[in-house]
């Protein structure tokens, strides 16, 4: 049964090699467990969409509980799905636009179109954050 997680975290001070090396973390795990999704980080918090079965989901949540670059990892949406939104991204970062003004357009542009309403509504809404 396919799942998509999506979790918020704490993470300040994170630098852009530290992105890139849990991007390739994240890719070269998320391969071995046919995971995908996508990543935002705003500068303090990282929103987390993944997809999965939840067996591998749980085994990629215990590995990010455990990672000391960021704290409070909270699971915020936990639903079941018949196919993914994000089937050929392994794990995409998505950047944020500087402009607070200019997020949400950005962003939504770069959303998968099978994306859940709800769960675009909650990474939107991640966007308007400083």
């Amino acid at each position: 049964m396919l799942r998509q997680y999506v979790y918020i975290s704490t993470a300040g001070g994170i630098s852009e090699g530290d992105i890139r090396s849990i991007l390739e973390s994240c890719q070269r795990n998320n391969r071995e467990r046919q995971v995908t999704g996508l990543l935002l980080y705003n500068g303090r918090n990282f929103l987390q969409l993944l997809e999965g079965d939840v067996e591998d989901l749980s085994w990629v949540m215990r590995r990010i509980e455990g990672d000391p670059r960021h704290s409070g990892v909270s699971i915020i949406e936990d639903i079941a799905i018949d196919e993914r939104a994000c089937p050929d991204w392994l794990m995409r970062h998505i950047r944020i636009a500087d402009e607070v003004s200019e997020r949400r357009a950005a962003l939504d542009a770069e959303l998968p179109a099978k994306l859940d309403p709800n769960l675009r509504r909650i990474i939107l809404n991640f966007a308007s954050l400083n």
